[in-house]
């Protein structure tokens, strides 16, 4: 049900993301600097992400997020090519 501080913390070579239903947080740093990364799904119970999860994960563009969702101090930050949140 949640993915662990730091868990792919630097996996360069991740691409995308499809969390499974059931995941209700991401921790924080948990994908800081995946800079392959350019498609992230979040499923519906997700309730939040830890501040600094998506750090500087430069290859998102767009993110979609509940508004009932949680988001820590700078969760996406520091993501140059994201345009939309």
């Amino acid at each position: 049900t949640t993915i662990g501080r730091c868990a792919f913390h630097k996996c360069t070579g991740l691409t995308s993301v499809t969390f499974p239903e059931g995941l209700t947080s991401i921790g924080k740093y948990a994908f800081t600097r995946c800079s392959g990364l350019t498609s992230v799904t979040f499923p519906e119970g997700l309730t939040s992400i830890g501040g600094f999860a998506f750090l500087r994960c430069t290859g998102l563009d767009s993110v979609t997020v509940a508004d009932s969702v949680r988001l820590g101090h700078r969760a996406f930050s520091d993501n140059t090519r994201v345009k939309k949140v």
